[in-house]
């Protein structure tokens, strides 16, 4: 179910079995965007019944945090305009030529082009691999960029952070609320760590141990002190507040 958190804002929360993650919905008197697409048309199907339960409306606009499945495979199953940033869309692209056997899939964890949680996750959720549909934005913005909903604004701003270099985030200003995605995570690409799925309890503990890149999270907190806001969330986590944000990145 969404759940309510303010008089515009829903919430999907994240389903961590297949690595799904929060889902976003900002309603305005006009129109309505999506925060993450999701990561399969199962899923978006499952997002899409429960708006129609909810009387919630489905999405004129789908806005990607970032490039990483999780957030981006669902997009082409919305039937709305997807909105992502330069660098996301370029990524995007890329993905789109990937094949999803099982050597190709292995190839890319050894290049470092993919990882083995998300190759693990992804075939979680895809039983058959050959259902997988990468699509490119539908507009692409560089930096930041704002939309009207109707008598609500969001605030698209390509963030970096820690996590991701394209990650973007939605601020709403009126609502004192920020979505993150994933921009507050540490980088899971970029650094040493060891995922086995026969042993799903270690995980977290693992992700403990992963240092934060301090010049990208110095950027990424002066940022954030530029945004008036006291309620965010981040990609797979519950609602947070700003200085409870900031513990989390050590500040």
């Amino acid at each position: 179910m969404f759940d309510k958190v303010t008089e515009h804002i829903y919430i999907h929360p994240a389903e961590h079995y297949t690595d799904r993650p929060n889902i976003g919905l900002i309603v305005g008197e006009k129109f309505s965007l999506l925060y993450d697409a999701g990561n399969s048309a199962k899923h978006v199907e499952k997002l899409k019944s429960e708006l129609s339960e909810q009387g919630l409306p489905r999405p004129d606009f789908v806005l990607l945090s970032h490039w990483h499945w999780d957030h981006s495979f669902g997009a082409k199953f919305w039937n709305a305009p997807v909105i992502a940033g330069r660098k996301t869309d370029e990524q995007l692209q890329k993905v789109a030529e990937w094949q999803w056997d099982d050597i190709s899939m292995e190839n890319r964890i050894e290049s470092g082009e993919d990882i083995v949680f998300c190759s693990e996750m992804i075939k979680r959720e895809y039983p058959d691999r050959n259902k997988i549909e990468v699509v490119p934005a539908d507009i692409v913005f560089e930096g930041r960029m704002s939309i009207n909903l109707g008598g609500i604004s969001c605030e698209i701003i390509h963030a970096k952070g820690p996590h991701s270099e394209d990650s973007v985030i939605c601020y709403i200003p009126s609502e004192k609320f920020l979505f993150l995605g994933d921009a507050n995570c540490k980088d899971l690409y970029g650094k040493p760590w060891k995922f086995d799925i026969e042993h799903e309890e270690d995980f977290l503990d693992n992700i403990a141990k992963i240092p934060y890149d301090k010049v990208l999270t110095d950027d990424f907190i002066r940022l954030l002190d530029a945004l008036d806001f006291e309620l965010c969330i981040s990609g797979h986590a519950e609602i947070m507040t700003k200085n409870e944000l900031y513990n989390s990145l050590g500040y």
